[in-house]
């Protein structure tokens, strides 16, 4: 098991985990041109987990900077293969993302995450992240 930056040959991979775990579809084409832009951005990055040659999770992260506060990283995706889940693969990607941001000089991770993804809640509870706030029908 190997977690590694992210390339461009990894979209159709990163794209499918976005689809079927994240329930976000997008074009492939665009979602490489995204993907380029983040690899090519030092305010953002974008780990892949590998087993056997094959992306089975990923975290992105993205610089969040604001007059009102402290450096942070802003976790935008976190993502594991449903056939690879309760295996410690998220808990991995989120250390490295943070031990990254801690690295590169952010005082903390954020995130945001949808309302209806309970599990996640669950997930990044046990991780120690307090939920801040709720906001709903925006």
């Amino acid at each position: 098991m190997t977690i590694r930056e992210a390339k461009s040959a990894d979209i159709q991979a990163i794209n499918h985990l976005n689809t079927d775990a994240l329930q976000h579809e997008y074009p492939l084409k665009e979602a490489e041109e995204r993907l380029n832009a983040i690899l090519s951005s030092p305010s953002n990055q974008l780990f892949v987990k590998e087993i056997d040659g094959q992306v089975v999770g990923y975290i992105q992260l993205s610089e969040y900077i604001c007059t009102y506060g402290p450096v942070l990283m802003n976790v935008l995706g976190l993502a594991v293969d449903e056939a690879f889940r309760q295996q410690g693969i998220g808990k991995a990607l989120l250390e490295h993302g943070e031990q990254w941001a801690q690295e590169n000089g952010a005082q903390g991770v954020r995130l945001n995450s949808g309302i209806e993804r309970s599990e996640a809640h669950k997930f990044y509870q046990r991780e120690g992240y307090e939920e801040v706030k709720k906001v709903s029908g925006i």
